[in-house]
């Protein structure tokens, strides 16, 4: 990885997700928070002026968002593609809630009506991201794959030290069929499990 030529905390990405980022003089900005707090703030000046009415900024809370949601989750649990365009769209969309919210708290701080579209996107969010942090994660990958070979070394390792033959080497169909068998053999088997005289059978 190339050392980074901006600080992360206008970045907000490293060198390799600098894609993510627009270019501003020599620095790399985040596009997101390029586009999303400069709108927000003018939302919050339009709520604070009571132009909004209520009903209007909550449905604005809970729907704006929905779009940056959808492109995190397929970002994150699909094969979505990450686009500078459809970034911005999402992003102008979802500063309208941002904006209707922080006016709200400006008013009343941290007011139910705001706080809860905030908390339920971030939860979903962070459990979109957790999950697919696991899937790319070649240790969570390969578990299922690791675990059935370890499971299938002990197996050979315990018939080995009773010196029986590996699962494969065995003909279970053949082996289960009574008729395959000679009648010697079957007459045998079936009269050492014949009942004794005292009600219990032979072995």
């Amino acid at each position: 990885m190339s050392p980074p030529t901006t600080p992360m905390w206008l970045s907000h990405h490293h060198p390799d997700g600098y894609e993510r980022c627009a270019l501003v003089g020599r620095h790399h900005v985040c596009r997101r928070c390029l586009v999303l707090y400069p709108a927000m703030l003018v939302v919050a000046v339009v709520q604070l002026s009571g132009v909004i009415p209520s009903d209007l900024g909550i449905a604005l809370m809970w729907l704006a968002p929905l779009g940056v949601v959808a492109e995190w989750f397929g970002e994150h649990l699909g094969d979505l593609a990450y686009s500078p365009r459809r970034q911005t769209i999402v992003t102008s969309l979802a500063s309208l809630s941002f904006g209707v919210a922080l006016g709200r708290h400006v008013r009343h701080p941290f007011e139910l009506a705001a706080a809860a579209p905030a908390i339920v996107f971030t939860v979903v969010c962070l459990v979109a991201w957790f999950v697919g942090a696991r899937r790319r994660d070649p240790e969570s990958v390969d578990w299922e794959a690791s675990f059935e070979e370890q499971e299938a070394q002990r197996l050979d390792s315990l018939l080995a030290v009773l010196d029986l033959p590996a699962p494969q080497a065995l003909d279970l169909p053949q082996a289960l069929d009574l008729s395959a068998q000679p009648a010697s053999q079957t007459k045998s088997m079936s009269s050492s499990t014949a009942p004794t005289s005292d009600g219990l059978r032979s072995l």
